[in-house]
């Protein structure tokens, strides 16, 4: 089986919580459509309940193998398992930065660059 994330959406919060330690009580549901296939289309969402406001989204595509069987419980918990690993890189690299360009190291660009 090949789990396969085309499309990947986060929409989180302005405000970035001041604690270090982040606990997240997740809800999620997966969506499947062409289940008697070989390849699945799946769509996951994950929302928190606590006061880190954050929803996430997932479009993919599951590919089966030569007579693997689609067992819905437990692709959905591999699902959610991979969603959840991708979720927390997001979250870590869209936290608070700053970052100062000088204007002589980037003179040359325009915005067809960025």
């Amino acid at each position: 089986m090949e789990i396969c994330m085309q499309k990947i959406g986060l929409i989180r919060d302005d405000i970035n919580p001041k604690n270090t330690n982040l606990n997240l009580d997740i809800d999620w549901f997966v969506e499947y459509t062409n289940t008697d296939q070989e390849k699945i289309n799946f769509n996951i969402v994950l929302k928190s309940c606590g006061n880190f406001n954050l929803n996430f989204k997932v479009e993919g595509i599951i590919k089966l193998d030569l007579f693997e069987e689609f067992i819905h419980d437990e692709v959905s918990q591999m699902v959610f398992y991979h969603a959840c690993n991708v979720l927390m890189d997001m979250i870590s690299i869209t936290r608070e930065s700053v970052h100062i360009l000088s204007k002589k190291e980037y003179s040359n660009l325009d915005s067809e660059h960025f």
